[in-house]
């Protein structure tokens, strides 16, 4: 009963969110929040034109700004309300700073999944346990649309599923049980945000 009780708190809290926008000190980008209609879309492929163009590589400099400024270790573009398969992500010296540009994901579940505990830019103060898989495979255009193929493992492997998540439209609380505990956030104040 307790946790049914949670689960509907938090789903009346994260409604009470609804189309608000948050910027930090330092960052250029605002970043939306849950019931933004644009963090519900499946984002649309980035050209090879606009890969290219000044436009864009300021866009993306912009996003890593923004993430940067926001304490955060991934950023998707439909979190700063542009509908586009993009995202950049770096954790201290495990995660390099990487720009990943119309990825395409294989799960490698021969390896397994992991509980991984997350926090999201877009659903500030909460923090949802989700099973991630441990490692998958990431094919993608680097921002000067040069072709990488990548295993990504661990924590880069995290990063990556939550943001390719944002690009289709998913976010964390979609993967709660309603009968699952929740992650007290007084107890993961260090759980990074994406």
């Amino acid at each position: 009963m307790k946790t049914l009780l949670l689960s509907l708190m938090m789903t009346i809290s994260l409604a009470a969110h609804s189309h608000s926008v948050r910027g930090y000190a330092g960052g250029p980008l605002e970043i939306i929040e849950l019931g933004h209609p644009t963090l519900r879309l499946t984002a649309t492929d980035v050209t090879a034109d606009e890969i290219q163009s000044e436009t864009f590589q300021t866009f993306i400099d912009d996003m890593i700004s923004t993430m940067k400024a926001s304490g955060g270790v991934g950023l998707a573009a439909p979190q700063v309300n542009v509908s586009k398969r993009m995202f950049v992500m770096k954790s201290g010296f495990s995660v390099p700073l990487t720009v990943v540009i119309n990825p395409k994901v294989k799960y490698l579940s021969n390896y397994g999944k992991k509980n991984s505990t997350e926090g999201c830019l877009s659903i500030p103060g909460k923090r949802v346990r989700v099973k991630r898989f441990k490692r998958i495979h990431l094919d993608y255009l680097n921002r000067d649309g040069e072709e990488i193929s990548e295993e990504a493992k661990g924590f880069k492997a995290i990063i990556a599923q939550h943001e390719f998540d944002h690009l289709n439209g998913v976010l964390i609380v979609d993967f709660l049980d309603p009968f699952a505990d929740f992650v007290d956030p007084e107890d993961y104040v260090s759980v990074p945000l994406m």
